[in-house]
């Protein structure tokens, strides 16, 4: 399985397909769809609206087509990176 070098939060990123930016506010969200569990690599919402109500839209991290800006990173985002990565591991959780 492919490790993925997750963008810290506050990263803004343009999916494929899309023109509007979003801002990374959360990142290995599980989600219970039609009682499947589905694994997604982060959660956004809207930039610049910010959190309107509860939307808040899933995707992975092949999905991104730009960074358009890299929110702060240090050794605490490194060690969340890595729990992540291990879960998935030992979930055999692939994309």
């Amino acid at each position: 399985m492919k490790e993925v070098n997750y963008l810290p939060l506050g990263s803004i990123v343009r999916t494929k397909g899309n023109i509007k930016k979003m801002l990374i506010v959360a990142r290995g969200v599980v989600l219970n769809v039609e009682d499947k569990q589905r694994f997604y690599d982060y959660g956004a919402c809207l930039y610049p609206e910010g959190l309107i109500s509860e939307r808040i839209l899933y995707f992975n991290d092949t999905d991104i087509d730009k960074v358009v800006f890299e929110g702060y990173k240090d050794e605490d985002d490194d060690i969340i990176v890595n729990n992540i990565n291990n879960w998935r591991k030992a979930n055999n959780v692939e994309q």
